[in-house]
């Protein structure tokens, strides 16, 4: 075999068809974990909209039973009672104007539009509100009383009503959408409903039709990674009719909160693929031709076997775009040294003449310091190839150990730099403030120095000295408080829980911020007349209400009103403060927790208020969150959330 040939086939067996083979390997194998990763991340994702979809349910759940046991509702009862007894109560339209008032201001102060209605025991509508309509009572009866709605006539709508649990919210359809007068009738979502007993008397239904704005919103918001269309369908195999059914489409733009004359459903072979898929596994993927569809399973409606499967559906070549670039790179690489394979050869036998020569001057040259000398031990000659090795053995050897040796050196640095720092971080909080205790004896000692030699010093020079001092002592006050909130919070103290009042606890913290109000004429409005007991440390939860009550006055105008309202139940305390301010910018609204991070000017805030008062909430096992309003609201919202001890 020729040398160039022997060269040319050594070096490219030996260096380029390796790297190819194990950079194609690379890639496949990035391929296949970056495919991994986007699954965990999308699914992660879904889940992330499926928990915010369940809480809104929850809470609609909550509104729902919330108002089945309001007093107004209590109040209606004897209209139902004489409905059942087939008689005709004298104070029907007074009370109907009544619960219609209600139900209207109701709805006013809850965000989404719903719909509530009365049923008596026969299913028929005696009270219909809907934000901002009330409907009248126009149609007739054998019974005498005047209804919303048609009656229905309907044994088995009767029956379902009647075997509704007692104090629980249940989910059904109402048979009213096919009256002539509904617009839509065909509603994604179920109807939520809670029957009325008296004396464990059945006497009606209360039944709460939500349009789901709400969870529209939510999806809306929801992050769209790589591009994917959302869709939700819902799984009912024990209904045909709903089997399939379109909840939310964005790629069809149809959302829940559209009036629909009739069901869309998902295509039979993708229905039936990925109900399957869900059976098998509650997430997951489905591969397509040319998409990808990532979906997850979730429940909406406890005790009903209804699911709602969230899917996005994703186009491949976005994925594997990235990777099939890197392949024809490998390949255009492979080429190039294919060819630069082929000229080295030929450069090599070229040079083959010399290689004495050539290994004298390596050597002269590694050892005047030029360490990235190397042999080159492709040679013909066993002799000058066993030279030519052993020089290459030297010279890693004496490499590597140097290299060890500066790493070493290196690491001993290093640790030695951090304990330094360790120590001073340590200590720098008592250094600085035992210094600056002292500046504020003197200055104290020299006021009252002053105040006693007032008499041998003209007006105008004691004034500035006063003015001086107080400056003085004002910068040191301010400086302390800084030390005081940085050890304060690197200790994060244990809170110390004790019984107390809610409204007293609130009153004393918004009376320590209310001369600062009354200065840009801000009114605090407390709304919350209860007298009830919270287990807690009151020192530091009034610390983080009037962190939270200062932070709303520096962001609000003048002649502005800020909200503190109070809910309190068995399970636990949630504290809102609303401002009129300008918000929170969008960029900054991430790091406002971090300590030392503020957007007031400087001298005006050290950055650690949000920070400590978030360490407070999570020390009481609660939540903080602080966001701006609605868009046609200005300001910006924080709610504490604490939950009740057990006793």
């Amino acid at each position: 075999m020729r040398i160039r040939s022997h060269i040319f086939i050594s070096v490219f067996f030996a260096t380029v068809v390796p790297l190819v083979a194990l950079a194609l390997a690379a890639s496949y194998y990035s391929e296949y974990s970056y495919q991994r990763e986007i699954k965990r991340e999308i699914i992660t994702s879904l889940n992330g909209m499926t928990v915010e979809i369940s809480h809104e349910l929850q809470n609609s759940r909550n509104l729902v039973l919330g108002i089945s046991q309001a007093t107004a509702i209590k109040s209606f009862m004897p209209i139902l009672k004489s409905v059942a007894n087939d008689e005709n109560h004298p104070s029907v339209r007074l009370l109907r104007r009544k619960i219609n008032r209600y139900l209207e201001g109701f709805q006013t102060i809850i965000p989404g539009e719903f719909t509530v209605r009365i049923l008596d025991i026969r299913g028929d509508t005696l009270v219909k509100v809907t934000k901002n309509n009330t409907s009248q009572a126009q149609y007739e009866s054998l019974q005498g009383i005047n209804y919303v709605e048609h009656q229905i006539s309907s044994t088995s709508f009767i029956q379902i009503l009647e075997k509704l649990p007692k104090n629980e919210v249940s989910y059904i359809t109402l048979p009213h959408y096919a009256l002539q007068n509904e617009i839509s009738f065909a509603r994604p979502l179920l109807d939520y409903a809670v029957p009325l007993y008296d004396n464990n008397a059945w006497m009606g239904t209360l039944v709460v039709t939500l349009n789901g704005e709400q969870i529209d919103r939510i999806a809306n918001n929801f992050t769209r990674l790589y591009r994917g269309k959302i869709l939700i369908a819902e799984n009912n195999p024990d209904d045909f009719s709903r089997h399939g059914l379109l909840v939310y489409d964005e790629k069809n733009k149809l959302h829940l909160a559209q009036i629909r004359s009739s069901f869309f459903t998902l295509p039979e072979q993708l229905g039936n693929t990925l109900f399957t898929e869900s059976i098998q596994s509650a997430e997951g993927i489905i591969k397509q031709k040319n998409s990808l569809i990532y979906y997850s399973e979730f429940f909406p409606y406890p005790n009903r076997l209804l699911g709602w499967v969230i899917a996005t559906k994703i186009n491949k070549d976005i994925l594997s775009a990235p990777f099939a670039n890197n392949r024809i790179a490998i390949w255009l690489f492979a080429a190039t040294a294919l060819l630069l394979t082929l000229i080295m050869a030929g450069f090599a036998v070229r040079k083959i003449s010399k290689p004495i020569c050539q290994l004298a001057s390596q050597l002269k040259a590694f050892a005047d310091g030029k360490y990235d000398q190397r042999a080159n031990t492709k040679q013909t000659i066993s002799e000058i190839k066993t030279l030519s090795s052993s020089f290459n053995y030297m010279a890693d050897t004496l490499v590597h150990t140097q290299s060890e040796r500066d790493k070493a050196q290196n690491m001993a640095l290093q640790n030695n730099k951090l304990a330094s720092i360790g120590q001073m971080a340590a200590g720098i909080g008592h250094e600085i403030n035992n210094p600056l205790n002292n500046i504020l004896s003197f200055s104290t000692l020299i006021s009252r120095t002053i105040t006693k030699n007032a008499a041998d010093i003209d007006t105008k020079s004691l004034t500035n000295l006063q003015n001086d001092i107080d400056a003085l002592r004002s910068e040191t006050l301010r400086a302390s408080e800084i030390i005081k909130g940085i050890l304060n919070f690197s200790r994060q103290m244990p809170p110390q829980p004790g019984i107390f009042s809610i409204k007293e606890w609130l009153e004393k913290s918004i009376s320590l911020v209310q001369q600062t109000a009354k200065t840009h004429h801000i009114e605090i409005k407390l709304n919350y007349s209860g007298d009830d007991l919270f287990e807690g440390d009151q020192s530091q939860l009034q610390q983080v209400i009037i962190n939270l009550l200062i932070n709303a006055l520096q962001a609000s105008e003048d002649n502005s009103v800020i909200n503190v309202d109070v809910k309190y139940d068995n399970e636990q305390l949630s504290v809102t403060i609303q401002d009129q301010g300008c918000g929170i910018e969008e960029d900054v609204i991430n790091n406002i927790y971090d300590p030392f991070f503020t957007t007031k000017e400087e001298g005006e805030g050290s950055g650690l208020g949000l920070s400590i008062s978030l360490g407070i909430i999570e020390s009481h096992q609660g939540h903080l969150s602080i966001y701006n309003n609605a868009y046609n609201m200005p300001g910006a919202t924080a709610n504490l959330i604490l939950p009740v001890q057990e006793k």
